[in-house]
């Protein structure tokens, strides 16, 4: 149909031309709007096998799902749903760690009002009680102190426990500290339109996967900010998800997010594979570009978002993220 309606344009154009001097193209923007053209070359460019990896593990899943994919080497990528707006969970505290650093890296004042310089050394304190009534629970790990007791973290020791084990309370101590509008601040220089740093928090799959493109490239606000978020994202013990199916040597640099009915895993999964004889000891992974100038060792690295709401049975929902991981893993690795 699309091949008779171009036809029909083309021949149109050779009948009645336009007056002379007049150029312009033969076919108006309008005509491919009027056929869906423009989607149609979309489809087209998905990538069929990563296509059929999702569909597959999403075929009967109940509830929604978000699905962001992108080889950095070759470009190969699929996306499900990736400019609808789903539940940020955690994933928000990547724009989190991003705007602190920045103000480290920077030396800016703080909003809150405290003008000195921001350093790593420098504390966040909340009493517990206080902590409790702004996220609306007792975080896990806190269970056994007093809810008068203070809470007192470095920046450093904060920005590790949000890295390691997605520490609500920290976060919302680093938060409190520069500002959640800092926060906003540094998703829109970053080009995420469609996340909003505002209570319901929400993203986008798009929109985090491209935090983690730029973060490859060390495009994060700076090289050092980009830096230090790879080091602490690189301490996550919440492997259960990206990581879990994977092949030991894998590296990756991922962050976590949940809420009732809402599982998240998103980041970077860099590995290695051998293609002829290599004397040497096969060099450390690292989620770098073109780190790795070993003869006969190819570097790969690809961006892996999942995202799911409206889970009825959150562990089949955390299943079926791990195992769409491991299919992506195996698929790029037999590339």
């Amino acid at each position: 149909m699309v091949l008779f309606l171009l036809f029909l344009a083309l021949f149109s154009a050779l009948i009645f031309p336009r007056p002379k001097g007049e150029v312009k193209s033969l076919i108006s923007p309008e005509f491919f709007k009027a056929i869906n053209l423009t989607s149609t070359f979309s489809f087209a460019s998905k990538s069929e096998g990563l296509s059929n990896i999702v569909g597959k593990n999403l075929e009967g899943k109940q509830g929604e799902y978000a699905v962001y994919i992108e080889d950095l080497n070759d470009g190969e990528n699929y996306s499900l749903r990736s400019s609808d707006s789903f539940p940020a969970a955690s994933l928000y505290k990547l724009y989190l760690m991003a705007a602190v650093l920045k103000e480290i890296e920077n030396k800016q004042s703080l909003k809150s009002g405290d003008f000195g310089e921001l350093k790593m050394e420098n504390k966040v304190v909340r009493k517990k009680s206080d902590l409790v009534e702004e996220f609306g629970s007792v975080d896990f790990g806190y269970e056994d102190i007093d809810d008068g007791e203070i809470i007192e973290y470095t920046i450093e020791e904060a920005l590790t426990r949000v890295g390691r084990i997605s520490d609500n309370f920290a976060s919302l101590m680093l938060a409190r500290k520069i500002g959640w509008d800092n926060i906003q601040e540094v998703a829109d220089e970053l080009g995420s339109k469609n996340t909003v740093i505002k209570s319901p928090i929400t993203t986008t799959a798009e929109d985090i996967g491209d935090f983690f493109k730029k973060l490859y490239k060390k495009e994060v606000v700076s090289p050092f900010v980009s830096e230090k978020v790879i080091e602490f994202l690189s301490l996550n013990q919440l492997n259960n998800r990206i990581p879990a199916g994977l092949s030991d040597g894998v590296k990756v640099v991922h962050k976590t997010g949940e809420l009732a009915g809402v599982r998240h895993d998103a980041g970077i999964v860099c590995f290695q594979t051998v293609t002829s004889g290599v004397d040497e000891e096969t060099p450390e992974v690292r989620c770098t570009p073109g780190v790795n100038d070993t003869p006969g060792v190819n570097a790969h690295a690809y961006v892996i978002v999942l995202m799911s709401k409206d889970l009825k049975y959150e562990d089949e929902g955390v299943e079926t993220l791990a195992k769409i991981s491991k299919d992506v893993y195996e698929y790029f690795k037999e590339k």
